[in-house]
């Protein structure tokens, strides 16, 4: 897959908080193989909301930006078809949009008619299950430490093509190292019962250079990396860039983020 640089600009700040929504049993769990990964049967997930509560400012970038969104559509469709089909995003520092252009990514999938994955990937800061407001009964963790089912580890919106594998509580930045295999054959499992999983990922630093998921360069697809236009450092953006080069992935993007 050719290198295709994307920037996308857009606000973000945090949303007021919304009741969280309880999800519902939508089917019963069947019997966890001894690697939930290794299951013949296709990932159908256990759990289901109406729709998801998308946080005010994802819904404004796509109300604001609509011709953008059109194009980021239409890129993740070609590129879908071109092979992508594990997107990491990920940043050199915390606190700059990255579940925020997550959740607008995966959206845009979705209005592509793309099945999409979102994962959150972010092992220390988990935050999907906050943002979307909904009350995850399983992390996915879980089919790793424990063999819970991937079933049972994913919740879907009715109105949408996206399944969402919550964190429901943080986890050591340790697991990368104990369980990065697993975690790696969890993620390609999910590419293949998905047309895109999308991995809100942890920030890439001099001291973690590493991302759930990736076991070789092929393991990962591609990835961006989210700064803030106004207050990123650039050595915080070349250290994250020089850690996925480092892993060769090398179909990069940057995404700026700035506030009104």
């Amino acid at each position: 897959m050719s290198q295709t640089p994307v920037s996308f600009l857009g606000t973000w700040d945090s949303e007021t908080a919304l009741p969280t929504q309880n999800v519902r049993k939508r089917l019963e769990q069947s019997p966890a193989p001894m690697e939930p990964w290794d299951s013949p049967e296709p990932i159908c997930p256990c759990w289901e909301v109406d729709a998801f509560c998308w946080p005010e400012v994802v819904l404004k970038l796509q109300e604001v930006n609509s011709e953008s969104m059109r194009r980021v559509s239409q890129h993740l469709a070609t590129s879908n078809r071109a092979g992508l089909k594990t997107l990491a995003v990920t940043s050199g520092e915390r606190g700059v949009g990255r579940s925020t252009v997550s959740m607008h990514l995966a959206r845009a999938a979705s209005q592509a008619g793309l099945k999409v994955a979102l994962v959150d990937a972010d092992l220390q800061h988990p935050s999907l299950i906050d943002q979307l407001q909904i009350d995850a009964p399983n992390s996915w963790h879980l089919c790793i430490s424990e063999k819970l089912s991937m079933d049972e580890a994913a919740v879907c919106s009715i109105e949408e093509k996206i399944t969402i594998f919550p964190l429901t509580e943080p986890q050591p930045l340790s697991l990368l190292k104990t369980e990065g295999p697993r975690m790696a054959k969890f993620v390609q499992r999910l590419a293949k019962d998905f047309d895109l999983v999308i991995l809100d990922s942890c920030v890439l630093t001099k001291e973690s250079q590493s991302l759930v998921g990736y076991q070789t360069p092929e393991s990962l697809h591609a990835a961006i990396v989210v700064v803030d236009a106004e207050l990123s450092a650039n050595d915080l953006l070349e250290n994250a860039c020089s850690a996925l080069r480092a892993l060769g992935i090398h179909s990069v993007g940057v995404v700026e983020n700035f506030r009104p």
